[in-house]
């Protein structure tokens, strides 16, 4: 991160104010112009009647605001029932998901208590289930890759058909098609429906557009259970092509690294280990073209693991009497005997060598300290070991 987070910031605070200036372009004279609307508006309604004051328009204007703060309908004569059953569960699932729409929330202490306690559980069980259903679909493309292994398709084949299937059908079936569903429900453009799918599937979740809630419609009975379940797939579906599309770049990242490097004469660079090339005889009974999620990264919470099974593993020196103060010393090496104990040893050894030279002469002498010995030597070596001793 100290190499890349000087880079990655200054692109962070570019693609910013990129898309500032772009907003900015495109949105405030939508909101000048609204604006302007809104003034003329309301000078239109204080002359058409004469009656009402501008303080008296004021006060109505705060009252209807005020009612749709709480989610009540302000136009039309139908009511819908904003905390009832069927819509609890989906703003629940805005929670957990975290997509949170904003056009229902707590009013109430006691409900914004609870919905801060609720977000703590449920937002981390729902993305280990989002984590899960996505494993899930990762495995049927295995299996898919596994039946056209054994059919004999070629391994790269398999890899461009597994990945052209997994975009084609996220793309289909979570951005391309349910514009259709919403525009015949909803009385949506397809612009709008396409817009809505993005920002809940990416849990934007704007609430400027929420299926499902427009009380002048009669939806079908069903038509909730599936959207639910629609949000479900697509951000399990999402959340493997973001992983996806993020390992594609880091390992183009790194191969154009390499090349740049390979190019580079740089006289203090290491030599970078050379990786076994595979045998191609041997071919690949199964492709996983998300084999990048089961790889371990060396992050803080693996480090530290690893660090506590380290000196869980390690085996203390058994038998050694030390203070307190010294009890993380763990390596302290004994010796069999002690240094003057070896000296004695080494003591006999000469006595036994030096008797066994009387005989001959020149017999070299293996056990000695000193090397090779003639006649009279043994006599000698004998008076400097006993002055040595005492």
């Amino acid at each position: 991160m100290a190499d890349k987070g000087p880079f990655l910031t200054s692109c962070i605070i570019f693609y910013l104010s990129i898309g500032a200036a772009i907003f900015q372009i495109l949105e405030e004279p939508n909101w000048v112009a609204a604006r302007d609307k809104y003034i003329l508006q309301k000078e239109n309604i204080l002359k058409n009647y004469a009656c009402l004051t501008k303080e008296g328009l004021d006060e109505i204007l705060e009252i209807v605001s005020e009612a749709a703060g709480q989610g009540v309908a302000i136009t039309g004569d139908r009511h819908r029932k904003t905390w009832d059953w069927a819509n609890s569960v989906i703003f629940a699932a805005t929670i957990v998901t975290t997509i949170g729409y904003g056009n229902v929330a707590p009013k109430t202490k006691a409900g914004r208590v609870f919905c801060i306690l609720y977000g703590l559980c449920g937002i981390p069980l729902c993305l280990v289930w989002i984590s899960e259903l996505g494993s899930f679909f990762g495995d049927r493309a295995k299996r898919l890759s596994q039946v056209l292994i054994r059919k004999g398709v070629s391994v790269k084949k398999v890899q461009f058909i597994c990945t052209a299937l997994f975009l084609l059908w996220g793309l289909l079936v979570h951005l391309v098609l349910p514009p259709f569903v919403f525009r015949h429900l909803e009385g949506w453009t397809y612009l709008e429906g396409i817009y809505f799918s993005f920002i809940t599937l990416t849990t934007v979740g704007f609430g400027d557009y929420v299926a499902g809630v427009n009380p002048n419609i009669e939806y079908p009975r069903l038509y909730r259970v599936f959207a639910e379940l629609w949000i479900y797939m697509g951000l399990a579906w999402l959340s493997l092509f973001f992983s996806w599309n993020v390992h594609m770049v880091v390992e183009a990242h790194k191969v154009l690294k390499k090349r740049r490097h390979r190019h580079r004469h740089i006289c203090n660079e290491e030599p970078q280990p050379v990786m076994e090339k595979l045998n191609p005889n041997i071919k690949p009974t199964v492709i996983d073209i998300f084999n990048f999620l089961s790889e371990k990264d060396d992050d803080y919470s693996t480090v530290i693991k690893a660090i506590g099974v380290t000196a869980k593993n390690r085996k203390p020196a058994e038998n050694i009497n030390r203070s307190k103060s010294c009890s993380d010393i763990l390596a302290i090496q004994t010796l069999e005997h002690s240094p003057r104990h070896r000296r004695m040893i080494s003591i006999s050894e000469v006595f036994i060598n030096a008797n066994a030279t009387t005989d001959d002469d020149d017999q070299v002498d293996k056990g000695s300290l000193t090397p090779e010995s003639n006649g009279d030597e043994p006599t000698e070596r004998l008076q400097w070991t006993r002055s040595w001793v005492q």
